[in-house]
């Protein structure tokens, strides 16, 4: 949806820009990384420095504030992002050998709620709170649990072409508890390069419509989905990412785990263990969220 109010929009690039920089970023620097004019950065870094949100050290950089503390507080009641959810995807992690992370759908948006933490196995463009507009086929793990509507809606924001696979994939999820998407070798260099413009676009708030885009382009080239009979074969397949759904003590189903090891050539065997892997944590998340 378009910005309803962009003097709005500059406040929160702002916060959002400190968080990312724990060493701290100077009037100038915020000023230069958002485009914004001196007395604009000045101003919005005088109001939130009032609030406690951010402070200013004495070599003038500012950080992150404590008035903040009651924010986290309340967002990790609200969303399973404690050390408990990261202990999980760092554990999945170590087992599968990449990266895995926790994302939630809320509307027409996804986010990623947690990540595990070592960076290297982390996808170019994606970091921590980082939210992609919802198309077809992210999020599948979401969807295949999610109301009629919502499921039309999904459908309809892919290609028509791909409907028929889209609806199998659904109803595969619900009998199978995965989605496995393969990966190409020209869909990784495609992935790695907009990654590359996700990170460039990131801390310019006056190209949000152009980052959005291109984060809903990271999502959307996930590969063709497997069929579950055709993960049984007896020949490695490429593997770009596998999500798995992670329901709430109601049954509801707004989270997914994921992991993407980005294989081109991946033995039955070692398919086999992503799955029971990623099964595992979902439950393990799952079990988190109904103690």
């Amino acid at each position: 949806m378009p910005s309803g109010s962009p003097p709005t929009d500059r406040v929160v690039a702002v916060t959002e820009l400190i968080a990312r920089h724990p060493d701290g970023r100077t009037v100038a620097q915020v000023c230069s990384q958002l485009e914004l004019s001196r007395a604009t950065g000045t101003a919005i870094l005088g109001s939130l420095r009032s609030a406690g949100w951010v402070e200013r050290r004495p070599d003038r950089s500012y950080v992150l504030g404590p008035g903040l503390v009651g924010v986290a507080h309340a967002l990790e009641r609200a969303l399973p992002t404690g050390a408990a959810t990261t202990e999980v995807l760092d554990d999945l992690a170590a087992r599968v050998g990449c990266g895995a992370a926790l994302t939630r759908v809320s509307g027409d948006q996804v986010t990623f709620v947690a990540m595990s933490r070592d960076d290297h196995r982390r996808a170019a463009g994606v970091e921590l709170g980082s939210r992609f507009p919802l198309r077809a086929p992210s999020s599948a793990a979401v969807i295949a649990y999610a109301s009629d509507p919502v499921r039309r809606d999904w459908l309809a924001s892919g290609a028509e072409a791909d409907r028929a696979m889209l609806t199998a994939l659904l109803d595969d999820i619900r009998d199978t508890g995965v989605a496995v998407f393969a990966m190409e070798e020209a869909e990784q260099t495609l992935l790695e390069v907009l990654g590359e413009m996700a990170e460039v676009l990131r801390e310019h708030p006056s190209r949000r419509a152009l980052r959005d885009r291109v984060g809903g382009l990271l999502l959307e080239i996930g590969g063709r989905p497997y069929t579950a009979t055709e993960l049984t074969a007896e020949l490695p397949l490429s593997i770009g990412h596998l999500s798995a759904p992670v329901p709430n003590p109601r049954g509801e189903v707004t989270y997914q785990v994921q992991i993407g090891p980005m294989r081109t050539a991946v033995p039955p065997a070692e398919r086999a263990d992503y799955i029971l892997e990623l099964r595992a944590a979902a439950e393990r998340l799952a079990d988190q969220g109904s103690s």
